[in-house]
């Protein structure tokens, strides 16, 4: 039995072992919250990722066909020529380019399509 100026300790160690149960469930469920929490925003932050990179790939696809344009006074006959000619560079596994010509002196018509199902 310890005792002190203040009295008998041995009450307060009882008390704080019943509590260590109580605490260490707390503890886990904080922190399984937490987890669950960061997961979903990197998850989101994934997802801004990949539209980021769909907008920068359109813009630059944009800038390649209007300069060919400037430039060659046609606008391209394919995306390969883009590709070749213009350093279009992108990920073939996330994007698929659809390019459209609908004539030698009309803009063609392109649209990306995420392949991963993100908008």
């Amino acid at each position: 039995m310890s005792k002190t100026r203040f009295g008998n300790l041995d009450g307060i160690h009882q008390i704080k072992k019943k509590n260590v149960a109580g605490t260490t469930m707390i503890s886990a469920g904080l922190f399984i919250l937490i987890f669950v929490a960061f997961l979903l925003v990197v998850s989101k932050a994934s997802e801004g990722s990949i539209s980021e990179q769909r907008q920068n790939l359109a813009d630059a696809i944009d800038r390649a066909v209007i300069q060919c344009y400037v430039t060659e006074g046609r606008y391209p006959e394919s995306f390969e020529y883009l590709e070749e000619n213009y350093g279009i560079i992108y990920d073939d596994e996330l994007f698929r380019v659809d390019y459209v010509i609908y004539g030698t002196n009309m803009k063609p018509d392109v649209t990306i399509i995420n392949l991963n199902g993100a908008n």
